[in-house]
């Protein structure tokens, strides 16, 4: 026995720990080295003195004190507390553990309390310039974001606005023709006035004749033009399983993997510590919910009705002793006091024999059917969260669930892409880790003006071509529309649409040829018809609301003409389409401008 006490002696000073043990008298009855040199407290200063005395005169280590109380008044607690401490001028963060001693016989009896502690000084700075570090760089991070997004909203404002100056110059062309147009018009009616004043003559009146003109099918077609980047045709996002550091990266973005490939391993360090927790809650639960089925004959039980046991066995002795002062006292053998100081202890044994009953009462009640299931479902509560830390522990390991390519997954919040995956890197449980991309195919994203949206619709056909693989062309349609506009920091920006262009399939020669990132041209086909029955603008006039053109009856120019009723479809600059009332090879008149012709029939 005596050598055992001495190598628990020679353990405790050569603990780099600090242990500090308190009676119940509140004396310090253990004081190691290495608690001294934590705290800066000589053993010789500490050892069989008052903890007040010691430390309860420091304000400045209230938190420390405050600890070691709350172990004196929660006995049935453990505590686990970061707390500052200083001394002599040095002020070191400390992690402080304390619980009750108990009785070495394993009853509940309570012998004091100990508390177990360390420097984490070193440690908590070393977090705390992890954390500055990491702000920094999360800073910078977000001024490149801002400078990227004011790049982006100064190409969109310049490609709106190329848009506006390119409408301003059409409607300037436009308008200078017909300016020209109304100007020729005008010198030319009056210059037949002008002949005949000087020199009168039947043939100088005569108009021109009118241009007769085939009807002939010809393709024609409108496009949007956009520009864009090639994405895989589906994204299928892999989330972290656990909270904690990436452990092991097997895979490089750009790589390209098969379905249960291993991807990375999640450092399961913090999981562990989940897990030990969860573990040891779990126990704690099944101990209490065991205790509980068994409440009856429980140390809680068995202490209450010991208890009343003595209460009343005193209270018969009292009674005893008070008859026998009763008897005495009619006799003139005691004094009156002495007869009211038994009656007085009587009755307060009386109150502790209700003490004691009402204390087993409420002994019972803490074994009823609620407290019972109570206690079930905090086992089942514990249990689950441990089978839960265990599927967590076991899942470390990420593997791709499908086959593709290794990308950035999408960006959140105001980022333009999500965040890297290396070796070290924390993430929390649910967060976005990779993207696999499904390259069967290829998907483009890109943004329409509000104006040119009105002209798509979902499904429409789209060519894809691009710079890196000239002269090649790929076939695609528009699979989704967004339904609302999107606009730049501050809505300065023009409003726009964004729009998702699918192509399904890719011939095999160009996929080694096209890689994920490159640029794309699309081209949206507005309007597209190969055999459109297109004529001259003159040939068409309105009259009273309908549409007309002069058709010769016959396949001579020289045949007579006829007015038929027409339907008009696209229009270009110079032309527009018929799309009912004639058809190919029939012949049109089209009034021409042109001086009145010679007598030899010459110009």
């Amino acid at each position: 026995m005596e050598q055992q006490t001495i190598i628990a002696g020679r353990i405790l000073e050569d603990m780099s720990d600090g242990v500090m043990t308190i009676d119940l008298s509140g004396r310090i009855t253990t004081f190691n080295a290495s608690a001294a040199k934590i705290l800066g407290i000589a053993q010789e200063d500490a050892l069989a003195k008052s903890f007040g005395e010691v430390f309860l005169l420091a304000e400045a280590n209230d938190d420390f004190n405050q600890t070691i109380l709350d172990a004196i008044y929660e006995s049935s607690t453990s505590h686990n507390r970061i707390v500052p401490f200083t001394c002599n001028d040095k002020q070191t963060t400390l992690a402080l553990t304390t619980t009750f001693l108990k009785a070495e016989d394993g009853t509940d009896q309570r012998m004091g309390v100990i508390a177990v502690f360390s420097d984490i000084t070193e440690l908590q700075a070393l977090q705390e310039a992890e954390a500055r570090l990491a702000e920094e760089i999360k800073n910078k991070h977000r001024e490149l974001q801002a400078a990227y997004l004011k790049t982006e909203e100064g190409n969109q404002q310049l490609q709106s606005a190329l848009k506006k100056v390119q409408i301003i110059r059409n409607s300037a062309t436009a308008f200078t023709i017909i300016l020209f147009l109304g100007i020729g018009l005008f010198v030319w009616n009056r210059k037949p006035a002008s002949l005949s004043s000087s020199a009168p003559s039947p043939a100088s009146t005569q108009a021109s004749a009118p241009s007769v003109v085939p009807v002939t099918p010809q393709p024609v077609s409108s496009s949007i033009t956009l520009t864009g980047k090639l994405l895989p045709l589906q994204m299928v996002n892999i989330t972290s399983p656990i909270s904690g550091k990436v452990g092991q990266v097997m895979v490089r973005y750009g790589d390209v993997v098969k379905a249960g490939q291993p991807l990375l391993v999640m450092d399961t360090s913090e999981a562990m510590i989940k897990y030990r927790e969860a573990k040891a809650a779990y126990i704690k639960a099944q101990n209490s919910y065991k205790q509980m089925e068994k409440w009856d004959t429980s140390a809680d039980v068995a202490r209450a009705q010991r208890s009343l046991a003595k209460a009343k066995l005193s209270l018969e002795n009292q009674k005893k002793t008070l008859d026998e002062s009763e008897r005495l006292y009619k006799k003139g053998i005691i004094p009156a006091t002495e007869y009211d100081s038994a009656k007085s202890q009587y009755i307060n044994q009386q109150m502790d024999y209700q003490s004691a009953q009402e204390e087993l009462k409420a002994a019972h009640e803490k074994g009823n059917s609620e407290n019972r299931k109570v206690s079930r479902f905090e086992l089942d509560n514990a249990e689950s969260r441990m089978r839960q830390a265990e599927k967590d522990i076991a899942s470390s390991a990420v593997v791709a669930p499908v086959s593709g390519i290794i990308m950035k997954p999408p960006a959140s919040g105001q980022s333009k892409e999500g965040r890297t995956v290396e070796r070290g890197t924390t993430f929390q449980q649910g967060e976005l880790l990779l993207a696999i991309g499904d390259l069967s195919g290829f998907s483009v994203n890109a943004k329409l003006d509000e104006v040119d949206v009105t002209k798509v619709q979902l499904g429409q056909k789209v060519r894809v071509s691009g710079d890196a693989f000239p002269g090649q062309q790929l076939s695609g349609s528009i699979q989704s529309i967004s339904p609302h506009a999107e606009e730049g920091e501050g809505g300065k920006s023009v409003s726009s649409f964004g729009i998702k262009v699918v192509i399904d399939s890719v011939p095999p020669e160009l996929k080694k040829r096209i890689m994920v990132g490159m640029t794309a041209n699309l081209e949206i086909i507005i309007y597209e018809k190969p055999d459109a029955l297109m004529v001259p603008l003159a040939a068409v006039h309105d009259e009273q609301g309908k549409r007309y053109v002069t058709r010769k009856k016959g396949t001579a120019p020289s045949d007579a003409a006829e007015k038929v009723p027409v339907t008009t479809g696209y229009t270009t600059q110079d032309a527009v389409e018929i799309t009912s009332g004639l058809k190919a090879g029939d012949l049109l008149e089209v009034a021409t401008l042109g001086p009145p012709p010679s007598p030899g029939g010459k110009p």
